[in-house]
């Protein structure tokens, strides 16, 4: 099986042994006609977060360490900021909201599929069932990034269009960087604000 990410590809075979063993065990219970509830909920939840975590690290294995088409989304997104805003606004507040590796990785893997639904229960593998998935995808969406969201069946499927971006977020990215400073006044907040529509 070739692998874009090894150190992940020697995880994925670290952990299958250990997942291979609870789909047995959860098999075994579901055959026995003796299984209290209890017992098939407990080893159902063991086998769920063993697989969780082997699914997340072949997933992982599948994609590159690092997303340069991100990186390079992210920046194309603070140049414009600095562009519009460097001569009334500092410069630590023009920076890229929404940057962390969860994004990065379901970036990488809706890039994948460009043009094509990735069914939302594949992203939530990169992030090992994180609850917060789906709302970092539609963070992505705040970035200017054009995706789509449709339903099959009751199953919920992002698209990304492109890899442009919508340049009309970009005053909105910033005010979310100024509101959340800990470091300014909330009047000193919305000054700064009020100087970002052109």
């Amino acid at each position: 099986m070739p692998a874009e990410n090894d150190e992940q590809f020697e995880s994925w075979k670290a952990l299958k042994p250990g997942s291979a063993y609870a789909v047995k065990e959860l098999r075994d219970v579901f055959e026995a006609d003796d299984a209290s509830p209890e017992e098939l909920i407990d080893t159902y939840l063991f086998a769920k977060r063993s697989l969780a975590r082997s699914m997340q690290a072949l997933l992982l294995s599948q994609l590159p360490a690092e997303c340069d088409e991100f990186r390079e989304v992210c920046e194309r997104i603070r140049e414009e900021m600095v562009n519009r805003y460097a001569d009334r606004i500092p410069e630590r507040f023009l920076k890229v909201p929404y940057g962390s590796q969860a994004h990065e990785l379901l970036f990488a893997i809706l890039m994948r599929s460009v043009g094509k639904p990735v069914d939302s229960a594949l992203l939530r593998v990169s992030t090992s069932d994180n609850v917060h998935t789906e709302r970092r995808t539609r963070e992505l969406r705040e970035l200017g990034l054009s995706i789509a969201t449709s339903e099959v069946d009751g199953n919920q499927f992002y698209t990304l269009v492109d890899l442009e971006v919508d340049s009309a977020v970009i005053p909105s990215l910033v005010a979310k960087v100024i509101g959340k400073s800990t470091a300014l006044t909330s009047a000193h907040k919305r000054d700064l604000i009020a100087k970002l529509p052109e």
